[in-house]
């Protein structure tokens, strides 16, 4: 049988524990709080792309922007997170009928090497890829252009799964054309 003298400590044991599990939890609740402090872009300058599909390529972090720069018909869009850059674009002429490995190879942290989907109209890897973009109507597009335009996509950072990088790369082409983006003049 135990003696009463021991019951004082083994009341301060279990506080002590107690506190100790209690700190233990909130430290690791507030380590898996996301950190993800602004909202997800619904455009890259002006191109709509789902945000359930952009989100898994930016990182955590406090301010997201982005900046857009155009010449030599080629467009290409920036977006930043905390003044870094996560995730680039661009818009740009090929001549027709360029294989989209050879528009994946000018493309930095995109290597020709990269996979490519079974119709090849993309390109991806867990750094970006390239698609050709289809352009519905054709009126928009300068007769004297004998050309394709293409879609790059360019991930910042760490490679990230590449069927993510893929879904991205699909939804920028796709959604290309209803930016009006199917012109010379980008």
């Amino acid at each position: 049988m135990k003696s009463r003298e021991n019951r004082p400590y083994a009341g301060y044991r279990r506080l002590t524990v107690g506190l100790g599990v209690l700190s233990f939890v909130l430290l690791i609740s507030a380590c898996s709080e996301p950190t993800q402090q602004y909202e997800t872009p619904k455009a890259l300058c002006g191109v709509e792309v789902p945000t359930d599909v952009l989100d898994p390529l930016l990182p955590e972090g406090e301010v997201v922007s982005e900046r857009s720069e155009a010449a030599s018909g080629v467009k290409r869009c920036y977006v930043s997170v905390d003044d870094k850059v996560a995730l680039s674009t661009s818009i740009e002429w090929y001549e027709a009928e360029t294989p989209i490995a050879e528009i994946a190879s000018k493309t930095i942290g995109v290597d020709p090497g990269d996979k490519v989907t079974p119709d090849k109209r993309y390109s991806y890897s867990g750094k970006g890829g390239a698609g050709l973009i289809r352009c519905e109507d054709s009126s928009t597009i300068d007769k004297d252009v004998d050309g394709d335009l293409y879609a790059t996509v360019r991930v910042g950072g760490d490679s990230v799964d590449a069927s993510v990088a893929l879904k991205m790369v699909q939804a920028y082409t796709t959604a290309v054309p209803a930016a009006g983006d199917c012109e010379v003049d980008l």
